[in-house]
């Protein structure tokens, strides 16, 4: 048998027994890179049915569909001897192998031949790969985790936390946003390095603009945008939201507490490839940011009750004391002390619902001339005005202008003591300079008052005269009668809203009362008006109030108009809040026994939209 014959014999050994093979085998020339064989697998694994149909062609053609000779070829470092092992993904066959290459004389003749055996391990890596990005996951999370309850401060806490996020994820941009009502603030955010910040342009955006979101995070479900592209024609508005901010893609997820939606926490243009590892671990932070944001709120309300003044929103003693402990280091200070007159007399006569009203207006025309200056509710009739920033003209001026607003018509509602300082001396004791002041004042003011017998008189102004003459948008003329109205008005929504108690309720109507119904414009008479509250009552159990604001105006010297503005939240179907807008205004009117008629109750509960929205 001739050599060229033995050759081909031992060829077609080794070709049949390559076949049988489930490994992928290929022989190529090492100079012209020819393909000499490609067993069943290999054929099978590149969509081929027979070797003739690639024979004679290059093995960077058939194996990695390329036109010239692969970067990557290690025919240099190939041997006789042993096996050379490598890894490498392989596009075409889309799979990852394990490759065993060698040296070996294919045909008999001497020449050597590159021969490579490849493993498909695409499986087995994707499964490590899995397990790499779950423990990566778990690594983050936990750290994340970890960050969130290593500081005190909580945004310190989210601004960690968002920094790492960002940075583990490879995104532009992490963020919280917050919702108040119908409108949501960008309130944290993270940048990478070279992207612009978009939180300042993000304040008090309209919840509708992301509409679309809401009726995912609803349900507890998160917003994919692999391509901002897809969504140009069909959500224009939340498209025009997110273009200019140069977002491309990405995942937000919902912040929920007690069923409701409370903000969403987002990453813009992380890598789309890996959005479903991004939006598990958004998942699994989200509850953590939720339990940071309202740890935050709890604070933020802790410290209001601190140092804030529940009644009229000024800073209470605890922060006067707080503040006046630094020193005074050499600045002009000007500090203001001031006594209400009179407001003993006016809770006697009138109650302490009157007197409030008295330092609530008291604090509004402080506020309306000294609104960037610190100011303090210090006692139960005393403020106190702290300003460093102001020249002493401009100090004396505003001082001057708050003294004419107190002693408007001589009404005198305030002692008052003004004192400017520039020594060295504390600010504890320049507040005792003024208060001193304002004794005087108070002492001159009743001496007037008894050298011209008038006491009596001017007291009994402090809740006619003086305060009937304010002009305040907002708020009744008269501080009495607009605490009864808003006791009742409280009263009424209490009974409809909180005790279901319709009957309650209409102890405060009479047959004279109209109610419009702004879904089905008409006017009900009393007997209609109940039913129409009874079927309303029904359909509104478990609801509970929110952000209640009120109105009153006076209309005439016995007729009010009582306006009160909430947010309901109703369970549907599904035991999950949805928000409602509830309107109510009436037109009180006293009669001569000095109890209030409502002549006209208009009601309006508007539906929420489709995505839970109110209309």
């Amino acid at each position: 048998m001739m050599k060229a014959e033995i050759s081909e014999v031992i060829m077609k050994n080794l070709a049949e027994q390559f076949d049988g093979l489930n490994e992928l085998i290929y022989v190529s020339d090492r100079e012209s890179y020819e393909l000499l064989f490609l067993n069943k697998c290999g054929l099978q694994v590149f969509g081929y049915d027979d070797f003739r149909q690639v024979k004679g062609k290059k093995c960077y053609e058939v194996l990695q569909g390329r036109t010239q000779p692969c970067e990557f070829c290690n025919n240099h470092l190939l041997s006789e001897d042993s096996y050379y092992e490598w890894e490498r993904d392989n596009e075409l066959a889309e799979g990852h192998f394990l490759l065993k290459d060698k040296l070996v004389d294919w045909d008999g003749s001497g020449r050597l031949a590159r021969m490579e055996i490849a493993l498909d391990v695409t499986k087995s890596v994707r499964e490590k790969k899995r397990l790499q990005e779950t423990l990566d996951r778990e690594r983050v999370v936990l750290e994340c985790i970890r960050m969130m309850h290593s500081s005190m401060d909580v945004d310190v806490a989210i601004q960690n936390t968002l920094r790492v996020m960002g940075e583990y994820l490879c995104s532009e941009r992490t963020y919280i946003f917050e919702i108040y009502g119908s409108l949501m603030d960008n309130t944290f955010e993270w940048c990478a390095p070279g992207v612009d910040p978009q939180i300042d342009n993000l304040k008090d955006v309209p919840v509708t603009d992301v509409r679309r979101w809401m009726t995912f995070f609803e349900k507890g479900e998160s917003v994919i945008i692999n391509d901002l592209e897809d969504i140009r024609e069909s959500d224009r508005k939340e498209y025009e939201r997110l273009c200019p901010q140069n977002i491309h893609s990405l995942v937000t997820v919902p912040l929920i507490e007690n069923d409701a939606v409370i903000g969403f926490f987002g990453v813009d243009n992380p890598p789309v490839k890996d959005l479903e590892n991004t939006t598990a671990i958004l998942n699994i932070l989200a509850y953590f940011f939720q339990s940071l944001l309202s740890r935050s709120r709890m604070e933020e309300r802790l410290n209001q009750l601190s140092f804030t003044d529940g009644l009229t929103g000024a800073m209470n003693r605890n922060a006067f004391i707080r503040d006046i402990t630094p020193p005074l280091a050499g600045q002009g200070w000007g500090v203001i002390f001031i006594d209400i007159n009179g407001l003993k007399e006016t809770n006697d006569r009138y109650g302490h619902v009157a007197g409030d009203e008295l330092l609530i207006r008291t604090y509004q025309k402080i506020c309306g001339v000294f609104k960037e200056s610190a100011k303090y509710r210090t006692g139960g009739d005393e403020f106190v005005i702290l300003c460093r920033d102001l020249k002493k003209e401009v100090f004396l001026e505003k001082a001057a202008r708050l003294k004419g607003i107190f002693r408007e018509d001589n009404s005198n509602a305030a002692a008052i003591g003004v004192k400017w300082t520039q020594a060295e001396n504390s600010l504890q004791e320049v507040v005792n300079e003024a208060e001193n002041l304002m004794y005087q004042d108070k002492k001159s003011f009743y001496s007037v008052l008894l050298a011209s017998g008038e006491e009596e008189q001017v007291r009994k102004r402090y809740k006619t005269d003086l305060l009937q003459r304010e002009n305040l948008q907002g708020c009744m003329l008269d501080i009495l009668e607009e605490a009864q109205i808003k006791q009742i008005a409280s009263q009424m929504l209490y009974l409809y809203f909180e005790k279901q108690d319709v009957e309650g309720m209409l102890q405060y109507m009479d047959e004279a009362c109209a109610l419009t119904d702004e879904e089905h414009p008409r006017v009900y008479g009393r007997k209609e008006a109940e039913a129409y509250f009874t079927k309303i009552q029904r359909t509104a159990a478990g609801c509970r109030i929110r952000d209640l604001e009120q109105y009153t105006r006076k209309l005439s010297e016995d007729t009010w108009l009582c306006c009160d503005w909430c947010y309901l939240e109703q369970p549907d179907g599904k035991g999950h809040l949805q928000r409602r807008m509830f309107k109510d205004s009436k037109i009180l009117k006293k009669q001569l026994n000095g109890e209030f008629r409502c002549c006209f109750d208009h009601i309006s509960r508007m539906p929420p939209t489709e995505e839970g929205e109110p209309s």
